[in-house]
């Protein structure tokens, strides 16, 4: 079932392949103050509609953290697949959007993740 996100505005639409089944709410300072709830697909499966206010923010250069620059909602990130373990910067990104933009979706059916990115990195 393809699923639609957009932003308040609807400057940002991104359609999904399928409904997430489970989110990562990560304690770092950027997802604390922006409010993200993250779902991760390939970087190639999600279909972005329009992006016509996007903004970025990326401090570290690592992670692409990508927002609407009208409304203010955060919207999604590019980042590396850091589960894949080893040595060093993975070479694997992901695509994390934030589930929060998701119209007429039931968050409490989500399995919801903690992780501790305040101390993680």
């Amino acid at each position: 079932m393809t699923m639609i996100a957009t932003c308040h505005c609807g400057g940002t639409r991104i359609e999904l392949p399928d409904a997430p089944t489970h989110a990562t709410s990560c304690t770092c300072t950027f997802c604390t103050k922006t409010g993200g709830l993250w779902a991760y697909y390939p970087p190639d499966v999600p279909k972005i509609v329009s992006d016509a206010h996007r903004g970025e923010y990326a401090p570290s250069g690592l992670n692409q953290h990508y927002f609407c620059a009208n409304c203010g909602c955060t919207t999604y990130g590019i980042s590396p697949d850091w589960e894949l373990g080893g040595e060093g910067v993975p070479e694997k990104r992901k695509f994390a959007i934030n589930v929060r933009l998701l119209d007429d979706f039931d968050l409490k059916s989500l399995t919801v993740e903690e992780i501790d990115g305040r101390n993680l990195w």
